[in-house]
């Protein structure tokens, strides 16, 4: 069985959990070879084993894609591996404490955008470098429904993934003449880890799901098939996009 996929070389972050884990093992069954990155050295290389066993080349690095000399050092011992990199999902990020824009601590703040806003660009800043001379490529950056409207309590958070949507929009306009699509996923709610940090603020589950006029909260895998069609020749007149995935909650 063949996969809109087969013979692409693709990197993910953040992809020991949730989107990130989802996505690996759909873009594994679509035909690529994967190069997996997350701070989780021990869940990201299980996750790697999990898919080479399924007959699909893999490989699992652990690092901090805050730090340019990992992001760096990653990259090119990913186009080792995998011989080249035409393809990645940048997904690594973290979640922020959910508190009132102004009692906001300063490390807090400093340690959201250092993951979520800075890694994306070390990451695709990498890519680019490579992509530039193997041949073009497509990259998605995983924002959230927070890139396009704004949460309470949820200032950093939605500072980052706005400008997660203005990087990628930046890049697309730039890699376009080279052959190399950009574009950006912006989530609504999703079953993963990071819901905790709502949840402890007492936002519940009903309550993020009514955010949504599909009155629900996606699962990992909806978000992942939309990675696996930003990465293959089918959205090959797609870039510059900030695609919503979140059940119409941007359209209201």
């Amino acid at each position: 069985m063949t996969g809109i996929l087969d013979g692409r070389h693709i990197v993910v972050t953040g992809a020991a959990s949730g989107i990130g884990r989802a996505a690996a093992l759909e873009l594994a069954a679509q035909g690529a070879s994967l190069a997996l990155w997350d701070i989780d050295q021990t869940a990201v290389n299980a996750l790697a084993e999990n898919i080479k066993h399924r007959g699909t080349p893999c490989f699992g690095l652990g690092l901090d894609v805050s730090n340019a000399n990992q992001v760096d050092a990653a990259m090119q011992r990913s186009v080792e591996l995998l011989g080249t990199v035409d393809g990645a999902f940048n997904n690594a990020g973290v979640g922020a404490p959910t508190a009132p824009f102004d009692t906001l601590g300063e490390a807090d703040f400093d340690r959201v955008m250092a993951v979520n806003l800075k890694g994306v660009w070390l990451c695709m800043r990498a890519q680019f470098q490579h992509m530039r001379t193997s041949g073009g490529g497509s990259i998605v950056n995983n924002a959230s429904v927070s890139g396009l409207v704004a949460l309470a309590g949820q200032a950093a958070y939605t500072a980052t993934k706005h400008g997660v949507v203005g990087l990628s929009k930046a890049a697309a306009v730039e890699g376009a003449a080279i052959n190399i699509r950009v574009n950006a996923i912006c989530p609504g709610a999703v079953r993963t880890a990071i819901l905790s940090h709502l949840e402890e603020a007492g936002i519940t589950e009903a309550a993020l799901a009514a955010m949504s006029p599909q009155d629900r909260i996606a699962e990992p895998e909806e978000i992942a098939h939309a990675v696996v069609w930003l990465l293959s020749k089918q959205s090959s007149f797609v870039t510059g996009a900030a695609l919503p995935i979140d059940g119409g909650w941007a359209a209201r």
